[in-house]
């Protein structure tokens, strides 16, 4: 009878052979192996044709998305009514009878002398291009979390496919056992241990359908329902994140870019503040005809009218104003610093995950079928007791889930790094495209 040490390193020979092609199929299948090797090695450099159907499908059905469209289409909305003339003209007609009868017609207009509407059209058009990023920022929060709900999801449905594969073949072992209990090759404690692993492997099962129906529900809230579409995730991740984020591609993110359109905005408000402290002058015009008794004159007249801001000189409009700038400036340069923070911490936890995930693939871990072949067989042989076989092949079915937990918790970081590198239009091969 073997020793746990000879059957530990039987195991993982077998192991080793089942991961590695042999010389034989390499010589006479080049193309196999070469197919091995790229999919080992290949990266995902930019999201399949199904993935960027399935996120563009998300924002179709995404309410928040539906909000953000409504909301810039009010600001532009807006832009437009700032371009317009500020005042209208004024048609005012007397007629009065008395000792002298008098009837009138004339035209009146204010003249925006100070510049109100060019300054309200600035104002107007920057806070457009917040409502653009502030679109933007919608449109990838919503494809972020749909990503990582996703990976999740299809984790998760992975997990319960590794979880029925160990129901089945921890089903098949008590079936062996109680076999072998009935013919008095293995004592009554190892056929209870084979019993005891089943009903294990049924209560952790459930937990996994448990833990897909949560994943599936979090997919729902982000606005897909039909899982059918859904497509596969793929084995292959996308290459290293980039440390640190160029300064360009910070600024280039659409938070910075919405802060950075709002301190125009405020801007462009100090200087309408300014502005509506300016009076503009009304002028008119009035022609009409003046009777007392037997005279009947024409007259015509040129009124002149200019506010006169005593009371209220408007100053405290200004000064919250520029209140509101200085807050403006100082969210911008917040901003950019908790961009520059998350896009490097984002970037490292998805390196580590990353190489985490490659050392898994290309380690002799990984083939796990392989795996609990021979320890049946070592257990069948007599190689193996049943406590040794059951602890060999949890310690083997806990270690694919971890690995299939790991590639869904790298995809999760992909995707935030995504969010802060402002690389997710790039990566859906979406940039450059009317959305």
């Amino acid at each position: 009878m073997f020793s746990n040490d000879r059957a530990r390193r039987a195991l993982w020979s077998l192991a080793f052979a089942g991961v590695m092609p042999s010389g034989s199929l390499a010589a006479e299948h080049p193309d196999v192996a070469r197919s091995v090797e790229t999919s080992a090695t290949a990266e995902l450099d930019h999201a399949p044709p199904s993935l960027t159907v399935a996120v563009r499908r998300a924002w179709l059905r995404s309410p928040a998305v539906q909000a953000a469209d409504a909301k810039l289409a009010a600001a532009d909305a807006r832009a437009l009514a700032a371009t317009r003339p500020l005042y209208n003209p004024e048609l005012e007609i007397t007629a009065q009878n008395a000792d002298v009868n008098t009837r009138s017609i004339g035209v009146s207009q204010t003249i925006d002398w100070s510049g109100k509407r060019r300054a309200r059209s600035g104002a107007a058009a920057a806070e457009m291009r917040a409502g653009q990023a502030e679109r933007e920022q919608v449109r990838q929060r919503v494809a972020l979390q749909w990503l990582s709900g996703f990976s999740a999801y299809r984790a998760a449905c992975e997990q319960v496919a590794l979880g029925a594969r160990r129901v089945t073949l921890l089903a098949q072992f008590a079936a062996l056992a109680q076999r072998r209990l009935a013919a008095g090759d293995i004592p009554p404690l190892e056929g209870d241990l084979a019993e005891l692993a089943l009903q294990e492997a049924h209560a952790e099962q459930a937990g996994l359908l448990a833990d897909q129906a949560k994943a599936r529900q979090s997919l729902s809230a982000v606005g897909d329902d039909d899982a059918k579409s859904l497509p596969e995730l793929p084995q292959a991740l996308p290459p290293a994140a980039a440390i640190p984020l160029a300064a360009a591609s910070v600024e280039a993110l659409p938070a910075l870019r919405q802060a950075a359109a709002e301190v125009e905005a405020a801007d462009a408000r100090i200087v309408v503040a300014e502005r509506d402290r300016r009076a503009d002058p009304t002028i008119s015009l009035t022609g009409g005809r003046v009777t007392d008794g037997p005279i009947d004159d024409k007259v015509v007249g040129i009124n002149l009218r200019i506010p006169l801001f005593l009371r209220n000189d408007y100053s405290a409009e200004v000064t919250a104003a520029r209140a509101g700038a200085d807050e403006a400036a100082a969210t911008l340069h917040d901003r950019h610093r908790q961009a520059v923070a998350e896009a490097e911490q984002a970037g490292t936890s998805y390196n580590a995950l990353r190489e985490a995930w490659q050392r898994w693939q290309h380690s002799r871990a990984s083939n796990a079928d392989e795996r609990a072949t021979l320890l049946q067989r070592l257990w069948e042989a007599g190689e193996l007791s049943t406590s040794d076989y059951l602890v060999q092949l949890k310690q083997s079915n806990d270690t694919e889930l971890a690995a299939s937990r790991l590639r869904a918790r790298a995809w999760q970081a992909f995707a935030d790094w995504l969010g802060a590198s402002g690389e997710l239009d790039r990566w859906l091969g979406l940039d450059g495209i009317a959305q």
